[in-house]
């Protein structure tokens, strides 16, 4: 009885810790770099479309966005679910870490849905129609459309605000799970990290998206 309830809770204490390191490495750099990307919206259509598809040149980018990126982010986001049902406040959190706490589990169900949907808008849906490679007229065609184009902007915006959010807090459990900020003087440290983290990522996609806005 001993060892099974050992085995369960070592178990649980790995599951959780790679939930927290799928976060942050891989998914959270790879949103880094795509809203990096982002920015050569600003370039025009030749330059921004050449940076994207210079990524897909290699004949095992599929692969490496599959295995890298895919299967760990949809890992984290599963897992996620599962311990937004398992998991309860602390009553030790404050006000603000109750606020945190939520908003980081709402985010994290509406970036899913984002993600499938821009996976599907972007990549799967003009690959069947024959125009993938046209990203910069494709983003841009959706943000002017007089009948949708509001609600195309309200999703992404809502959509890369949420990301964002979720990867910059995020960061706070990472610390925490991984044992690098342990003290309550580490954690505030933490803590102004991820919000300065959030605001420089919210100005750079705000930046970005007021190109084809």
């Amino acid at each position: 009885m001993f060892f099974a309830e050992w085995c369960f809770m070592d178990s649980h204490f790995l599951t959780r810790r790679i939930h927290s390191l799928t976060g942050v490495v891989p998914v959270g750099l790879f949103l880094v770099y795509h809203l990096y990307l982002q920015l050569y919206l600003h370039s025009g259509a030749e330059t921004y479309n050449n940076s994207v598809n210079s990524f897909y040149d290699s004949p095992l980018a599929i692969w490496a966005l599959v295995i890298v990126v895919y299967i760990p982010l949809f890992f984290h986001a599963f897992l996620g679910i599962h311990l937004i049902f398992e998991t309860t406040v602390q009553p030790s959190y404050t006000y603000f870490s109750h606020l945190l706490y939520w908003l980081q589990r709402i985010s994290g169900i509406g970036v899913l849905l984002f993600i499938i949907a821009h996976v599907w808008n972007a990549q799967l849906g003009p690959w069947m129609a024959g125009t993938w490679g046209t990203h910069f007229e494709h983003l841009s065609s959706g943000f002017s459309n007089p009948e949708s184009g509001m609600i195309t902007k309200t999703v992404y915006l809502l959509g890369v605000l949420g990301a964002v959010f979720h990867f910059a807090n995020g960061l706070n459990t990472f610390c925490m799970t991984w044992g690098i900020a342990l003290t309550p003087k580490s954690q505030i440290r933490i803590r102004i990290f991820s919000i300065l983290l959030f605001l420089i990522l919210s100005a750079s996609s705000l930046y970005a998206l007021a190109a084809i806005w």
